[in-house]
């Protein structure tokens, strides 16, 4: 199912990157995608992108399920609501435990990030939008691969680098 994930998320960072830089092909001018194919891709992704695996919803994020406890995201820099909202953000979630054991590679391949799948009310600060949680609690590690180069929470990110997203550290939890 990794292999499932890896392409959705190559083929979608390639679409991007076509929109963007063209075809690079040696002595020929940069050309991007016909504009009709371009129309098409989001209402393409729009039929996919449509399981939501958090309580309550992430509004800037649209999710397809991939199966094998894996998602593969959208996150947009607004509401998906909004009609200026831009996608800033492709990626991938593993599910898991907030549990140093249970982070996909000890974070090392970019699943430095920890969703809650439930996050109650009344929570405060960071925790009031699932990030990190209480040991052990379920939810999802998920990776940021930037799609353009901007600044967003103090950090400064460039296309088609997995990068250290608002990292929530886990402890051990045991077996």
């Amino acid at each position: 199912m990794f292999s499932k994930t890896f392409i959705i998320v190559t083929v979608s960072l390639l679409l991007i990157g076509c929109a963007t830089y063209g075809d690079g092909i040696a002595g020929e001018a940069k050309k991007g995608p016909a504009a009709e194919a371009l129309k098409n891709v989001g209402p393409t992704l729009a039929k996919t992108y449509t399981w939501e695996p958090f309580h309550p919803a992430m509004p800037d994020h649209l999710w397809m399920d991939a199966g094998n406890g894996r998602g593969v995201f959208l996150h947009f820099n607004k509401p998906v609501t909004d009609p200026k909202a831009m996608v800033i953000f492709v990626g991938e979630g593993v599910k898991g435990r907030f549990c140093a054991e249970d982070q996909p590679d000890g974070g090392k391949s970019g699943f430095v990030h920890f969703h809650r799948s439930h996050t109650p009310a009344g929570e405060t600060g960071m925790a009031a939008h699932g990030h990190g949680g209480k040991s052990a609690e379920e939810g999802y590690w998920l990776k940021h691969v930037a799609v353009g180069e901007f600044d967003m929470m103090g950090m400064h990110f460039t296309p088609a680098t997995a990068m250290n997203f608002m990292p929530t550290p886990a402890s051990k939890c045991g077996s």
